[in-house]
């Protein structure tokens, strides 16, 4: 393992952002496209420090192989964008949809788009849009694949971020006791977490700000991602399961922990140790060449010759970055290679009905020779039992 990187709080500067856009433009060299669309909020931010909230008036934003991007905006978010945006755009705007013929925002958009020119497009643009794309169009996510790889200014970001919810999860353990209601947890910790971003970045953009901060008890652990009642209430026992997340302007990162409340049940103790030994194992698979879907299938090949091969339903981890959930990707199938600033999660689990969910979930980023976890919080079962 190597040294964390420094946090960085300062939104990004002209170079970082030139840069980015110069690696999109290397791609589309390589696929012989002459223009490339965004519509997804998420890519149009990465290139340009402007979020939005995708709505019946779409942004739209025409890299073409050289010269200033075209972003096509409502007149409405016109000051919007320029306030938030860096780097050189040339805007074109339109007034309202729906509009008059000749006056809506496909009628302008087409304009900026040669008929006999080849498209790029994102998999995630609604056909809508895509129909109404001129030129001959082809589906690829150019900016998602830049994305993987991590610039040492995104590692400062995401550093930074981990402070953040290393303190808010020392807050939750702090005040986690049987018969505390939920809402109360989270009031607490999304409050704490959320005022140490606005003290840390006063001018942080708050459409790419997020923060949770939650637990699930026993009585429903083993279901990860369902939603729990406001009133629902930490359990005697265990194992309860912390979830606490944020994205702080514009960089989500992840720590969870599986935890007791006053002992542990000696039925808990046998599936812990197995989460506990399948997390080592990712660990020790962790180096830059190594196939990511093969440390899946060796995660769950150990799982299931403990015995709980039936109670796995999900992968070993997953990619962070500008948002909480991304490429690349700790699943089978999935044949890449891990490769130097990439930023994952490693957290397998397993989750047994009527007894609850077993999962540790770090936010690590892989270095030269190995890697180095950014998060921090108790791993060993006896550091993890609160009374």
């Amino acid at each position: 393992m190597n040294d964390k990187p420094k946090g960085i709080t300062a939104p990004p500067n002209l170079e970082e952002l030139s840069n980015r856009l110069g690696k999109v433009r290397n791609l589309m060299l390589q696929e012989n496209l002459d223009y490339y669309v965004s519509f997804d909020p998420i890519n149009i931010y990465y290139l340009t420090n402007f979020a939005n909230n995708v709505h019946e008036r779409p942004f739209l934003l025409i890299i073409e192989r050289e010269g200033i991007p075209k972003m096509v905006v409502p007149l409405l978010e016109k000051s919007h964008v320029e306030s938030r945006s860096i780097g050189e755009l040339e805007f074109h705007s339109y007034y309202e949809f729906p509009a008059p013929q000749g006056e809506n925002w496909y009628d302008i958009y087409q304009k900026l788009i040669e008929k006999e020119k080849k498209v790029g497009i994102e998999a995630a643009m609604p056909s809508g849009i895509a129909e109404k794309t001129p030129g001959s169009k082809v589906i690829t996510d150019i900016i998602d694949e830049v994305r993987i790889v991590k610039t040492d200014y995104e590692i400062g970001r995401s550093v930074h971020a981990c402070k953040i919810i290393n303190r808010g999860h020392k807050e939750l353990l702090k005040i986690c006791r049987p018969g505390v209601p939920e809402f109360a947890l989270y009031q607490k910790v999304t409050g704490f977490m959320t005022s140490k971003i606005v003290t840390d970045i006063p001018s942080a953009n708050f459409i790419v700000c997020k923060t949770v901060g939650a637990v699930w008890p026993p009585s429903f652990s083993h279901d990860p991602h369902i939603i729990p009642k406001l009133f629902a209430e930490m359990e005697e026992g265990g194992p309860h399961v912390s979830i606490v997340y944020a994205q702080v302007d514009g960089y989500g990162v992840e720590i969870e922990r599986t935890f007791f409340l006053e002992h542990v049940p000696e039925k808990a103790k046998k599936p812990f140790e197995a989460m506990f030994q399948a997390r080592e194992l990712a660990y020790n698979l962790l180096k830059p060449g190594t196939n990511m879907g093969e440390i899946d299938s060796k995660v769950r090949k150990f799982i299931t010759e403990k015995g709980y091969g039936d109670y796995i339903i999900h992968r070993t981890g997953h990619g962070l970055g500008i948002t909480g959930h991304e490429a690349p990707y700790l699943a089978e199938g999935y044949d890449r290679l891990l490769e130097p600033n990439m930023l994952i999660s490693v957290e397998p689990g397993i989750y047994i009905p009527g007894l609850g969910g077993f999962r540790h979930s770090d936010s690590v980023l892989i270095t030269d020779d190995g890697y180095v976890k950014l998060t921090k919080a108790p791993e060993e079962l006896n550091d993890l039992i609160i009374s």
